[in-house]
C-alpha cells in the first residue's frame, strides 16, 4: 500500500481557523545549551530583514553544503541512525510517471508523530529536559551572523532566533534532518516572511542540486508545530521533470512565475523565480493564507530555492489521509517486501487523485495564488 498519514476530523480546502491560538509560541530550554553556530553573511541583509538576494550557481562545494554532510555523516558513522539508508533497494515504478519506490524493511511510518513527541513537546516546556539528554541529536543551529561572509562559529551558546538542524535517526534519503525554526527561543505556531525568507536562504546557501527541502501541513488540529524537513535525492523527483503550463506571471517582466504542472495525477502548482526574497515572500504568503484556513498542503523547495512546488490536498470527511512532499513528488517507500515487489503506477495514482482537489478548488487556489503575488509584486489591491 501506499504510505499515508491519517488525520481525523473534516477538514475542507479553506476553511477558516477558528482556533486564535496560532499565533502563540511555546517557550523553549535553551539558556545555557552549546553548539556549533552557521552565522548567514549580511551582505543579503539590509536593516535587519532580507533584501532581494538572489541564487547564483557556484561550483565549488558551499560551506553550508559541507557543515551539514560532515556532521549527518559523523552521527551515522557513530551508529546514531537506526539503519543505512544507502543500502535501501530502489526501483523506478513500470509506466509513464516513473514514480521511484524504496524498499526499507527498518522504515517507521511514525516517525513524524514519534518526533513531534519526542522533541517538540519536550521544547515546549522551560523545564525540559530534552536539551542536555538529546543534546547530540542536534547537528548544528543557522542564524544571522554580522559579518558580510558567512561563518562557522564551534562550541558557543545557541542563539535567541534561527534554525535548529536535528538529525532524523529515521531517514527517507540521505542527509535527512528536521529544520526548526525558533524565535527568542521560542517554537512557532504560523508561518511568517522572515521564517520562510531564512529557510528559502538556507536551500540557498547550501547551494547543491540534490538538496530539497519539505514542509508539510496536515491540517490536523494536533498539529499545531512549524518545521520543515530536509535530505539529499540523487536524481530529480518525478514531479520535477514535468512539463509545466503557465498560469500567471513570467520570470523576466514580474521575476515570478506561476505554472500548473501537466500530466500528473496530483494537481499542483509550481513557484520560479532566480529572486529569492521575493519567491519566498510569495510563497510564504500563500501558505499563511492556507494555513489560517486549515486547508491541507505540502511543499518542496528545490533548485538550491528557485523553484517550489505547491501541493494542496483534500481530506475526507469520514476517513482522511495526507500524503508527506515526498510521496507527493513521487518518491514512496514501503517497509515489506510485498508491498515493494506488487507497488504499481495504477496504485499510486488511485492514492493521488483521492486527495487531489477538484477542478473548481484549484481554479479557486490559482486565482488565489495569482492575486497574492500581483499585490506583492505590483502592490495590486
Amino acid at each position: 500500500m501506499v504510505s499515508v498519514t491519517q488525520a481525523e476530523g473534516e477538514c475542507p480546502f479553506l476553511k477558516q481557523n477558528a482556533s486564535s491560538e496560532q499565533a502563540k509560541c511555546n517557550k523553549m530550554p535553551f539558556t545555557g545549551t552549546t553548539t556549533h553556530v552557521y552565522q548567514l553573511g549580511s551582505s543579503a541583509e539590509e536593516n535587519g530583514g532580507h533584501v532581494g538576494f538572489s541564487y547564483t550557481a557556484e561550483d565549488r562545494q558551499s560551506l553550508l553544503d559541507a557543515l551539514l554532510l560532515s556532521q549527518w555523516e559523523d552521527h551515522a558513522w557513530k551508529g546514531q541512525l537506526k539503519y543505512d539508508v544507502t543500502a535501501c533497494e530502489m526501483k523506478v515504478v513500470g509506466g509513464g510517471k516513473n514514480f521511484i519506490a524504496q524498499l526499507n524493511e527498518n522504515w517507521n511510518s511514525n516517525f513524524l508523530t514519534e518526533f513531534e513527541n519526542s522533541v517538540l513537546q519536550p521544547l515546549e516546556s522551560s523545564k525540559s529536559g530534552y536539551m542536555k539528554t538529546h543534546k547530540e541529536d542536534i547537528l548544528f543551529c543557522i542564524t544571522h551572523g554580522e559579518r558580510e561572509s558567512s561563518e562557522i562559529i564551534f562550541s558557543t551558546m545557541v542563539p535567541k532566533d534561527g534554525i535548529l538542524v536535528v538529525v532524523n535517526a529515521n531517514p527517507v534519503e540521505y542527509g535527512h534532518v528536521f529544520l526548526i525554526p525558533y524565535k527568542i527561543h521560542q517554537l512557532p505556531q504560523s508561518l511568517d516572511k522572515k521564517m520562510f525568507g531564512l529557510i528559502t536562504w538556507i536551500a540557498g546557501e547550501v547551494n547543491n542540486c540534490s538538496f530539497r527541502i519539505f514542509f508539510d501541513h496536515s491540517a490536523s488540529p494536533c498539529s499545531d508545530q512549524i518545521y520543515f524537513q530536509a535530505s539529499y535525492f540523487a536524481n530529480p523527483l518525478p514531479v520535477e521533470l514535468l512539463p509545466t503550463v503557465p498560469v500567471c506571471g513570467d520570470v523576466l517582466t514580474t521575476e515570478i512565475c506561476i505554472c500548473e504542472v501537466a500530466d500528473y495525477p496530483l494537481k499542483i502548482l509550481v513557484f520560479m523565480s532566480k529572486n529569492l526574497k521575493a519567491l519566498a515572500d510569495v510563497v510564504a504568503e500563500i501558505c499563511s493564507t492556507l494555513h489560517n484556513h486549515n486547508a491541507a498542503f505540502n511543499l518542496l523547495i528545490s533548485d538550491c530555492g528557485t523553484k517550489m512546488f505547491l501541493f494542496p490536498q483534500v481530506h475526507k470527511v469520514l476517513m482522511g489521509c495526507h500524503l508527506s512532499a515526498w510521496e507527493c513528488g513521487g518518491y514512496f517507500v514501503y517497509d515489506t517486501k510485498s508491498d515493494f515487489d506488487c507497488v504499481s503506477e495504477v496504485e499510486i495514482i488511485k492514492s493521488m487523485a483521492s486527495i487531489s482537489l477538484d477542478n473548481s478548488s484549484f481554479q479557486a487556489l490559482k486565482q488565489l495564488c495569482c492575486n497574492i503575488a500581483n499585490k506583492l509584486t505590483f502592490g495590486d489591491e
